[in-house]
């Protein structure tokens, strides 16, 4: 009876026992880093394949022999070991969330990942145990110190500067290790709750403010437009009434000048009739009998006059001797 429940058991257990070493081994395999395999667990299969793009180190009673290049390369079996299998592709090493104190005392939670390449397959795996682990420790030290130099509003808006500086840290600190940092991404930045309704509020205060500064710069513009355009029309209008008033000058001075000359031409017109008819009355009288003539013409000239006299007047003087 125990026999038999004991087999059954084992037939129960064993395809769950089986199935979490696969599963493992699955999740290993898919991870592909710095490290391939287990380091000094690796086993021997004498005609070694080593991929593209990684180096193994093989080692000799337990001490440093040569390096496996990628191809075909054969390890003595017993003898000589895998120690040590390295990618030399970029890898990256996520970072997860982790508690930061900024310059002005908040608190932030931020997750990133560090992109490296490995240089030097020796040092990477001589100089360091568990270089994925270390590189992440170092990752979130720098990360503090980089955050602690920084204010809330800083750390939003100098992104790529955080993160060039904790790349830096990160690849001066591993170069001994031959592993090369070429970046750090950060992923999400989260503050708590408080601290973020008070980002919100600060955030419309200064919306509200911008609004109200660009409402009071378009009003003032709008008066500045305005009277602008009052004094361009005031120039504008008495310019105009200023030509107004010189071209009726010009015009009165050219009518009164126009005038003038007729004035001037009609006086010169009767001064020479005038003369003309002095000149012929002088001939005349030179003449024979001219003197009679012209003596007649006065008397009759005078008798035409008292006529017009006596025409507009109630008491006219005649005198007895008119020459």
């Amino acid at each position: 009876m125990l026999s038999v429940r004991a087999a059954a058991a084992a037939a129960c257990c064993t395809p769950k026992l089986r199935a979490i070493p696969a599963t493992s081994a699955l999740m290993k395999l898919a991870h592909r880093g710095i490290v391939v395999g287990h380091d000094g667990k690796n086993f021997n299969t004498v005609l070694l394949q080593v991929p593209q793009a990684e180096e193994w180190l093989i080692e000799r009673f337990g001490q440093y022999n040569r390096t496996a290049k990628p191809g075909l390369n054969f390890a003595i079996p017993l003898i000589e070991s895998i120690a040590y299998k390295r990618s030399l592709k970029e890898a990256t090493i996520p970072i997860h969330p982790q508690t930061a104190i900024t310059k002005d005392n908040v608190h932030v939670k931020l997750d990133g990942a560090v992109y490296t390449k490995v240089e030097n397959t020796y040092h990477a795996a001589y100089g360091i145990e568990k270089p994925e682990y270390m590189i992440s420790v170092l990752a979130q030290s720098a990360m503090r110190k980089e955050v602690g130099n920084l204010e809330l509003d800083q750390l939003f808006l100098e992104r790529e500067k955080l993160n060039a500086g904790i790349a830096y840290a990160l690849d001066e600190a591993t170069k001994p290790w031959g592993i090369r940092v070429l970046r750090y991404e950060i992923a999400d930045i989260t503050v708590d709750r408080g601290t973020r309704e008070a980002m919100e509020r600060q955030s419309n205060a200064e919306r509200v403010r911008r609004a109200e500064v660009l409402e009071s710069q378009g009003y003032r513009q709008r008066l500045i437009n305005q009277s602008e355009g009052d004094r361009q029309s005031a120039i504008n209008s008495a310019q105009g009434e200023a030509e107004s008033i010189r071209l009726k000058a010009q015009a009165e001075a050219d009518m009164i000048r126009v005038v003038a000359e007729a004035h001037a031409d009609s006086t010169r017109v009767a001064a020479v009739a005038t003369a003309d008819s002095l000149r012929s009355i002088a001939a005349a009288v030179g003449e024979p009998h001219g003197h009679e003539a012209m003596m007649q013409r006065l008397a009759e000239k005078y008798v035409s006059e008292l006529a017009d006299m006596a025409k507009h007047s109630q008491m006219i003087i005649v005198p007895d001797k008119p020459n």
